[in-house]
């Protein structure tokens, strides 16, 4: 998928959603579309944290909500951020991967 890095942000009110994956973080696990591995860095730029978790980030210009590994401090942002370059994002959407 190609997608712009730039203008997402963090979807509010996702703590308590929960999918067949266990946790969100395996999720990106199962379905990332490259199979990579789980990250050793955070996926917003500029962050050198180390990702703990499967964060909810939305765009104002993709369609839909997506899965990234970040870090407990990323996940709590309220402001716009630009992701890394090459990462996998998966859909949120767990009609679409794990239900």
């Amino acid at each position: 998928m190609n997608v712009p890095t730039s203008g997402w942000s963090n979807k509010n009110g996702t703590s308590g959603r929960q999918c067949g994956c266990t946790t969100w973080k395996q999720h990106w696990i199962n379905f990332n579309p490259s199979k990579m591995n789980w990250p050793v860095i955070c996926s917003i730029e500029g962050c050198k944290n180390t990702p703990t978790l499967g964060a909810h980030v939305i765009n104002s210009r993709v369609s839909g909500e997506y899965i990234i590994p970040a870090c407990d401090a990323c996940n709590k942002r309220s402001d716009s951020f630009t992701l890394r370059t090459g990462l996998s994002l998966v859909s949120a959407n767990k009609s679409k991967t794990c239900q």
